[in-house]
């Protein structure tokens, strides 16, 4: 009985880490769908604009959530989105976006 209580105590405390995770790969696909418009599109195209500053906002929204897009010395090809370690570079928050 004891080892289920500690089972179950461990599930519960584990859950919003679940749910952050899942809300985490969901940011990482939206940033990768809007990369892919942003880069894509037309530099005149007022769509174009708006996926390139959604996905801003959304690179900001996962790097407070400990993800970061490249480390120092790399060049652009190799960068990724990776959990934030030393050397990762910072994802600033967009001029834009409210306080």
């Amino acid at each position: 009985m004891r080892n289920l209580l500690a089972a179950l105590i461990l599930l519960g405390a584990a859950a919003p880490a679940f749910a952050q995770d899942a809300e985490t790969a969901q940011l990482l696909q939206d940033e990768q769908a809007l990369n892919s418009r942003c880069r894509g599109g037309s530099g005149d195209d007022t769509a174009t604009w708006q996926a390139c500053g959604a996905r801003d906002y959304v690179g900001y929204l996962l790097f407070q959530r400990g993800w970061c897009f490249g480390k120092e010395d790399q060049i652009d090809a190799e960068m990724q989105w990776h959990q934030c370690t030393t050397g990762s570079l910072d994802f600033p928050k967009p001029d834009f976006a409210q306080p």
